[in-house]
């Protein structure tokens, strides 16, 4: 079999293949073969029918175009495989001629990746370090989400109160607003959680004390109609509630680590444990950007339009669902943006071809540094991700990371990306 490849633009090549004639014939054979399953001639079983009653019943014709299509699949394998084309498109295919039977197969394959010198790359990791406010900051919250609320009586509302309200927004001369109303409202005073300067109206009122509070609107506000805008809001008290927060002692430490720390001491020791994980996480996070910044500066790939278009439909598919997950219809979500299906898919081709271009350019850091995880580790990471599932697909999760099976390699190569992160991040990095 005679083959020839030339480079075409964009990662296409064109495969001409004239195809030798025992492949002809063995590709006759079994369209001989095909044709005999399908037709039924009298006196002769399916599988005892002659080649000659099979001609004379479908045509010379009929059976040398499925001997053709039958022959440009096989030699076309055979031509992918023999000169290692890794083709990620399906072949367009034009005949040349039938005697002998000649073809070309213009395919996309994956595109020849240059990555400069990364080991000039330079990466400066910052300092981390846990301050004390921060820890404040934490067991603020963690007093506030366990301060007992006891309902108070005979006192106006002061800072610090919870209090339940009813208000109403209103235009200055008294017409209705829309999204500005609410019944039973919780609002701890002095939070600021509020319009700046609606929580002072609240302050000094009394339960069951209705009144009229003008405020206006900050002039960035999200609702163009209320920005910049005096509202005036009716007021009712409902009910006040006076915060006793928690003593910082062993038994509030025993509470909120579910009986594993015994002094608060080990509390804040552990919540600043937990912060600097965080940070060293989130650290750690930028350092992968910026490498990522550096390799896509320095690389050259010219990607493929098949490969961009999968990442969009991939990203589009991925939008949609987490939007639903969030209760909005899709349709609801291009009505308030006021765009189609297919602009968005335009907005989103170049993140999407980046994002390509970063995968093909990982991809080949792992083959060239040769990148390799322990098989433990991927125990382990199959393990994760079998934990992730309910009790009754469990079984079934962990057969679909079977030896050989697609998941198992999937996730590998996920696992030799991470690698190959951690250790370029490690080994291109400075500083403490």
């Amino acid at each position: 079999m005679q083959i020839s490849v030339k480079n075409l633009p964009k990662s296409e090549v064109e495969i001409t293949i004239e195809v030798e004639d025992k492949m002809l014939a063995d590709a006759k054979s079994e369209a001989l073969n095909l044709f005999r399953k399908e037709v039924k001639i009298d006196g002769f079983r399916a599988d005892s029918v002659p080649d000659e009653k099979i001609i004379e019943k479908v045509g010379e014709k009929s059976l040398a175009l499925e001997a053709n299509n039958i022959a440009v699949k096989l030699a076309y394998l055979e031509a992918v495989k023999k000169e290692n084309l890794k083709v990620i498109s399906q072949p367009k295919v034009e005949i040349i001629s039938s005697d002998p039977l000649k073809f070309t197969a213009k395919v996309t394959v994956l595109p020849e990746v240059k990555v400069g010198d990364w080991k000039k790359i330079k990466l400066k990791k910052e300092k981390l370090e846990i301050e004390k406010k921060e820890i404040e900051a934490v067991v603020a919250d963690l007093v506030k989400s366990n301060s007992e609320a006891k309902e108070i009586q005979g006192r106006a509302a002061k800072k610090g109160d919870r209090a339940e309200i009813d208000f109403a927004g209103f235009t200055p001369d008294g017409v209705p607003l829309d999204n500005t109303t609410s019944k039973n409202h919780p609002l701890v005073l002095g939070e600021g959680n509020f319009i700046p300067g609606f929580e002072e109206g609240v302050e000094g009122m009394s339960v069951g004390e209705e009144k009229e509070h003008t405020v206006k609107f900050p002039q960035d506000y999200h609702a163009k109609l209320l920005a910049g805008n005096d509202v005036k809001f009716k007021i009712k008290l409902n009910k006040i509630e006076e915060l006793y927060p928690p003593k910082l002692d062993a038994e509030f430490a025993k509470k909120i680590s579910g009986g594993q720390k015994e002094k608060w001491e080990d509390v804040e020791k552990d919540i600043e444990r937990h912060l600097k994980s965080r940070k060293e996480m989130q650290a750690k996070q930028k350092l992968e950007n910026e490498l990522i910044a550096e390799l896509l500066k320095i690389s050259e790939v010219e990607v493929p339009e098949v490969l961009i278009s999968e990442e969009v439909e991939f990203m589009l598919k991925d939008l949609q669902q987490r939007l639903v997950s969030g209760g909005m219809e899709w349709s609801k979500y291009l009505e308030e943006l006021k765009k189609t299906e297919e602009e968005i898919r335009k907005e989103m081709r170049v993140e999407g071809g980046k994002r390509v271009k970063v995968r093909l350019i990982l991809e080949k850091l792992v083959e060239t540094e040769k990148v390799e995880v322990k098989e433990a580790d991927l125990e382990s990471a199959i393990e994760k991700e079998v934990e992730r599932h309910p009790e009754s697909q469990k079984r079934k999760v962990r057969d679909d990371f079977v030896v050989g099976g697609l998941h198992r390699a999937n996730l590998q190569h996920q696992l030799k990306i991470i690698k190959l992160l951690g250790d370029l991040v490690e080994e291109l990095s400075s500083g403490n």
